[in-house]
Order: structure tokens, then sequence, then C-alpha cells
């Protein structure tokens, strides 16, 4: 049996078990993510044939994005490892980016596409044929729903963990 004190002390750091646990699900969806990207960059082996001359640009403009948001979730998920605030305040930035990309390519892209200029028609095809395999890095986060789970969760940890002033890190004193 536990005493009162051991399980206080659990319900206590329940913030740095949730921040270290998003931690390793960060470097799980970053490792994930980049077999994805990498499979899908060794995959591709022409572009153009079809009817959007844009296909190649607008692809490889994907995979860069989605190279960002990568490194971003495997550099916030190592600090999240390690119980540092700045690992929370650095997901914030990614996963709301990311969230902002994944809205703002669609309708970019599907505005274009409804446009009656025929060369922002094309551009506008070619960033919604290629929005699939270009996206292959966040592709299973956004599926999942990760980047707001994790938004949600990761905040209520640090107000948590703010309170508590149980970060790993140096925190200044409070006035």
């Amino acid at each position: 049996m536990r005493s009162a004190r051991a399980s206080e002390v659990g319900v206590r750091n329940w913030g740095r078990t949730l921040v270290r646990s998003f931690g390793i699900a960060n470097w799980f969806y970053g490792l994930t993510g980049a077999y994805f990207l990498i499979d899908g960059l060794r995959r591709v082996n022409h572009f153009g044939l079809g009817p959007n001359p844009y296909e190649a640009k607008a692809y490889y403009f994907y995979v860069s994005i989605n190279a960002l948001f990568l490194s971003a979730i495997l550099l916030t998920g190592y600090w999240l490892i390690l119980i540092r605030r700045r690992g929370v305040v650095l997901s914030n930035y990614v996963f709301s980016m990311e969230i902002l990309f994944f809205v703002v390519s669609s309708l970019v892209s599907l505005r274009l596409a409804m446009s009656s200029n025929p060369r922002a028609v094309s551009v506008g095809m070619s960033l919604g044929a290629m929005g699939g395999i270009g996206n292959m890095g966040t592709a299973l986060q956004l599926l999942t729903g990760y980047p707001l789970i994790a938004l949600v969760a990761l905040n209520l940890a640090r107000r948590h963990m703010d309170r508590n002033r149980s970060w790993n890190a140096f925190q200044p004193p409070r006035p």
C-alpha cells in the first residue's frame, strides 16, 4: 500500500509526467514523419508529366516546410523530455503554426484553383495535388489531432508546473 505522502507526491508530479510523455510523443511523431518524408522523397521520380506545370515546386515547398516542422518537433521533444519550460513554449509556436499552415495552405490552393486567371488555377491545382504527398511529414499528426491535443495538454501542465515551480531549469523568483 502506498502512503498518503507518496500518493500526494504522485498527484503533484502529474505535470512532469505529462510533459515528459508529450516529449516522447513528439519524438515518435517526429521520427515517423521524417521516415514518411524521406520515403516520399526517395519514391518521387518525375514531375511535369501531368496537366499542372508547378507540381515539382509545390511538392518541394511542402517538403521543406514539413522538414522545418519536424526539426522543431524533435527539438521540442528533447526539451520536453528534459522537463524544460522552453519546450512547452516552442511547442505552442510549432503546433499553432502547423495548424495555421494546414488551414491557410488549403484555403490558398482552393482560392487559386477557383480563380479566373489560368496561371493562378495551375498553381492552385498544383498546390492541391501535391498537398497530400508533400505533407507526409505531418500527415500522421493531423490525422490524429495531435497538435491540438498537445497544445491543450501541455498548456495545462505548464500552468500546473509554473505554480509548483517544478521545472528542471532555473526559474527566476516571482515578485
